[in-house]
């Protein structure tokens, strides 16, 4: 019986009580499912039961698919409108009446389902369909940077196709951005298709140097340059990747690939701060000029005289330092500058008058240069020797062991050496002094 909602009668209207196996307790019960259902009455005499298993037919149900496609060179479908059961009557728009036909052409396929609870009518379109291409319309190539390619492989006709690219996309669309191999494949029920793309990614040229700069002494700019397939062209020609820069001048290099062309330069000055200005100690002749330089690329100067020239000139004896600073750093140096009279350094009196009033007391050698050994011996008339000394400086009080001489003329000797601070030179010399009261 078809489904719908039915009643159940025990039939006998002598039972004491009834029960149903719903739980009811009526004589009869209204059932709108399948299933067994049984009844037991009960009365003075005893107890009477009896049971019903109530199956439904349900009107049809259409199982047709509404659309399926066809592939090109003979391909055929089969289409199922529903079970293959007695119960069941089909009726195809092609005259055919069984639950599935097979289809080997393109059309619109009605069929009519019946059972004696119903009917169903169902329609399936069937399309013509062709086996996917594809064309990424990109050879293999090389990107700049981080330039990136957009893909767009969807077909519009092919309703079934299914899209799988190899960084794991499943859209149609799809943007690459990784250097390697990508591929996309497309397939449905008609066949497969596919295309690659082989990208390799090359960086943009960048700049090398940074601002112009000074370089000191032993001081070097070393560059190593790196691009992928790149090229370089320094200023005197080179194009090496390797670069020494330990002069001064205008340094300029031109980087170049696929994906740019660029040229960077650096002015660089080279600045020296030498060690030392060669200073020494000098011996000059009374008269003579000494030019000290302590000359420096970019130099500050400032010696012990107040002077801020890089040159200075002497003309006095004395100590003379300089301090000399630039970008490098600084550096001190000092010479001492002595005079003497070149002619004749030594200076003899003629006389002398030891009476203790504090004039001319003494004798002694007046010297204006470098005695670097000294011996003076003084006779009387008779040679005997009344004084001696190996002191330049010293000097004779006109008594010989305590007691006071006569007036009279000595002769005095003198043997010397003097230096100019590079060689020594030795004099003697013989003369006269007269000793007076």
């Amino acid at each position: 019986m078809c489904a719908g909602t039915y009643g159940l009668n025990a039939n006998y209207p002598y039972g004491d009580s009834y029960l149903w196996s719903t739980g009811a307790t009526t004589q009869g019960i209204q059932y709108s499912t399948p299933g067994i259902y049984w009844i037991q009455v009960t009365n003075m005499c005893g107890v009477g039961a009896d049971t019903i298993n109530a199956n439904f037919l349900y009107p049809p149900i259409n199982q047709l698919s509404t659309e399926e496609y066809l592939c090109p060179g003979g391909d055929q479908d089969t289409i199922t409108a529903g079970p293959n059961n007695p119960n069941y009557t089909y009726s195809w728009s092609t005259g055919q009446t069984t639950n599935s036909i097979i289809v080997t052409t393109p059309g619109n396929y009605f069929v009519q389902i019946s059972n004696q609870c119903g009917n169903e009518n169902s329609y399936c379109n069937i399309y013509p369909l062709l086996p996917p291409e594809v064309n990424l319309g990109v050879n293999d190539t090389v990107l700049c940077g981080d330039v990136q390619l957009q893909f767009d492989v969807f077909i519009p006709t092919c309703q079934w196709c299914y899209y799988t690219w190899s960084n794991g996309e499943l859209l149609p669309f799809n943007i690459i951005n990784t250097e390697g191999t990508s591929w996309v494949t497309i397939t449905n029920e008609c066949g497969i298709a596919s295309d690659s793309i082989t990208i390799n990614y090359l960086p943009y040229a960048g700049y090398v140097f940074a601002n112009d700069t000074t370089l000191c002494n032993s001081e070097e700019l070393t560059f190593s340059l790196s691009l992928e397939n790149g090229d370089f062209l320094w200023q005197d020609g080179s194009t090496d990747s390797s670069y020494i820069i330990d002069t001064t001048g205008l340094f300029y290099v031109t980087q170049h690939n696929l994906c740019s062309s660029i040229t960077d330069s650096i002015r660089v000055k080279k600045l020296t701060l030498s060690l030392e200005f060669g200073f020494n100690d000098t011996l000059l002749c009374r008269g003579d000029k000494l030019l000290l330089s302590a000359s420096q690329p970019e130099g500050i100067y400032l010696w012990n005289n107040g002077s801020s020239d890089a040159q200075l000139e002497i003309t006095d004896a004395g100590d003379y330092a300089v301090t000399v600073s630039n970008y490098c750093g600084s550096l001190d140096d000092e010479a001492t500058v002595y005079y003497q009279n070149c002619e004749s350094c030594l200076h003899i009196p003629t006389a002398f008058t030891p009476n203790e009033d504090g004039h001319n007391d003494k004798f002694r050698v007046l010297h204006d240069c470098l005695i670097t050994q000294f011996e003076i011996h003084i006779y009387n008339r008779w040679g005997k020797e009344v004084f001696t000394s190996k002191n330049p400086d010293g000097k004779w009080d006109g008594k010989y062991l305590g007691v006071d001489q006569p007036i009279e003329v000595y002769i005095y000797e003198i043997r010397y050496s003097k230096s100019d601070l590079i060689a020594e030179t030795s004099e003697y010399l013989k003369g006269n002094i007269s000793l007076l009261r």
